[in-house]
């Protein structure tokens, strides 16, 4: 038994048959009882053929399925000539339907309207009105003419799609080619019957007329640039704004913006939203571990899978047919792309969070590293023989006694609820670089150089954190025996730089180093990479200038033009 999935694929040679048959019931079948059984095949080929239904499907209307073909059948039987006049015009109107949007199809599908057009035009109308002639023999002529390219058709190659989708019907083209063949066929009889012209004739004027028309209409459609033809008029009319759909979307869009509404939330509102349509019941999302209600589960029932694991039971008041049961699903499937959009936004901003206490964290690990290294320092005062200089080493511990309580109480501020009415505080150019003077009189290695020829103040958080930092990381290296720390301020530029005479930061390290956190054993971890960041809040630069053997400098640069353009 031949399966009718594999009859399927060879489209054009069941079209070919449907004219072949067509044209034996035109020209060469006299007999009623025999034009009737090829019928039978005529539409059977036409149902493995036509483009509207799924044709390896089940009939799940059978009633209405029986009506259309007792209809047909009766109508063949009593009035056959009008039967195939009906099927042609059919056959015209689908095949017209997809000439613009199947180009793969597109010259047979034409091939095809051109010998439906004629079949009708010179076999079927004389045949049917007995008062039309044609000269001599040039029905028989036309009979064998139309025959070839028939034939022909068995020898066509299929292309490669094997079930064309239903949206390749366009109802409007369609409509439109059946029209226009029913206009041509009528004003040649009219012509005919009215005018006594001859029928070839008039058939031929009605094309004209007709073509004419059809030109006029398509300039007047769309007549050139910087003109506004019918096509516009149409699109204004036809793309209606303001329908039930278009103001989901909208809520749908209004709703994603209210950030105090959770994911769950937000598919709960928008579904309230759609459940006030007409044509809907309720809404069920199942997902994996709970499930999100909106309105009443009565009514026709809809199950569609949006994921793996989710799905959606949509309750319709009555049947809402194709189009509307594909649009529902397409708001449906956009409702639950804004949600994971939702939920992604959430995830994110947990993201954020952990990544700030992460960074805030390890900024106040680095400031108590250095507190500790500031005890250690005390401690190994209190360790010095204090028989000698005594007053000398209680105001160095003195003064760093007071730097670990600052650096505490900075230590501890951060950790409080942050003030969100926040001031920068600045000083003095000058006054700060007397205040790190003496901060680090007793370290003998750190030497000062000030080029200062325009006083400007500078942010105190800024500069200390920074200068700290490049001041510890250089005293950690074993290698260095001096630190250079200069402050340069001129017309066009303030730089701060700290300078030692230790080994070369490592080229793997340096990539990195004021991108992310690094580690390289001797600090220039996460404090560079947070004093970037703040450098970049107070519109300064931080960077590694020179780097070689015996000079390693950073430098915190801003030009003087960023602070007045």
């Amino acid at each position: 038994m031949i399966k009718v999935n594999a009859l399927l694929q060879f489209r054009l040679q069941i079209l070919a048959s449907i004219l072949l048959v067509y044209h034996g019931l035109i020209w060469s079948t006299s007999n009623p009882e025999l034009q009737f059984a090829l019928s039978f095949i005529l539409y059977g080929l036409f149902l493995l053929w036509q483009p509207l239904w799924d044709r390896d499907a089940r009939i799940v209307h059978l009633p209405v399925a029986i009506g259309f073909a007792l209809f047909f059948l009766t109508l063949n039987y009593f009035s056959p000539n009008e039967a195939l006049a009906f099927f042609g015009l059919i056959l015209s109107g689908l095949l017209g339907s997809r000439l613009l949007s199947q180009t793969g199809f597109r010259s047979f599908d034409l091939l095809a309207l051109v010998i439906i057009t004629l079949e009708m035009a010179v076999g079927l109308i004389p045949h049917s009105f007995t008062q039309i002639e044609l000269p001599g023999q040039f029905a028989n002529y036309m009979q064998t003419i139309v025959l070839i390219p028939i034939l022909l058709f068995f020898f066509a190659p299929n292309p490669s799609l094997s079930n064309p989708a239903r949206s390749q019907v366009d109802l409007m083209h369609g409509l439109l080619t059946a029209t226009l063949i029913f206009i041509v066929l009528l004003g040649g009889i009219v012509i005919n019957q009215l005018y006594h012209v001859d029928y070839l004739d008039g058939l031929l004027l009605t094309v004209f007329i007709v073509s004419t028309l059809t030109i006029g209409i398509s300039w007047f459609w769309n007549p050139g640039i910087g003109y506004s033809g019918i096509g516009v008029l149409w699109n204004r009319y036809a793309m209606t704004i303001g329908g039930p759909f278009e103001t989901w979307i909208s809520t749908l869009t209004t709703l994603i913006e209210e950030h105090f509404l959770t994911p769950t939330e937000y598919l709960e509102a928008a579904c309230d939203h759609l459940v006030g349509n007409d044509w809907l019941n309720g809404i069920q999302w199942n997902f994996e571990n709970y499930s999100i209600t909106s309105g009443e589960r009565e009514g026709m029932l809809l199950s569609h899978s949006v994921a793996e694991k989710t799905n959606v039971e949509l309750y319709f008041k009555s049947n809402p047919g194709t189009a509307l049961e594909h649009h529902t699903i397409l708001l449906i499937r956009m409702a639950y792309q804004f949600y994971l959009a939702k939920l992604n936004q959430e995830k994110m901003r947990a993201h954020e969070h952990i990544s700030t206490i992460h960074h805030t964290g390890a900024r106040l690990t680095h400031d108590i590293r250095n507190i500790l290294q500031s005890i250690k320092t005390s401690l190994s005062i209190l360790e010095m023989d204090q028989g000698q200089d005594r007053d000398k080493h209680q105001k160095l511990l003195h003064t760093n006694l007071s730097q670990i309580s600052t650096r505490l109480e900075n230590t501890l501020e951060k950790l409080r609820v942050p003030n969100l009415n926040t001031k920068i505080i600045l000083l003095d150019c000058n006054q700060w670089m007397d205040k790190l003077e003496e901060q680090h009189s007793a370290n003998s290695k750190i030497v000062f150089h000030r080029d200062i020829e325009h006083i400007v103040p500078v942010p105190i958080d800024l500069f200390d954190s920074v200068v700290e930092n490049l001041i510890n990381n250089a005293i950690r290296k074993s290698s260095v025996k001096r630190v250079d720390i200069r402050l340069l301020s001129h017309a066009n530029i303030l730089l701060l730089s700290v300078c030692d005479d230790g080994s070369a930061v490592k080229e793997s390290i340096e990539e990195n180093l004021f991108k992310q956190p690094v580690s390289s054993g001797e600090g220039m971890g996460i404090g560079l990479y947070q004093a970037s960041i703040m450098a970049q809040v107070f519109n300064f630069e931080l960077e590694l200038n020179e780097n070689e053997p015996g000079k390693v400098c950073f430098v915190l640069f801003q030009h003087q033009a960023d602070l007045t353009g």
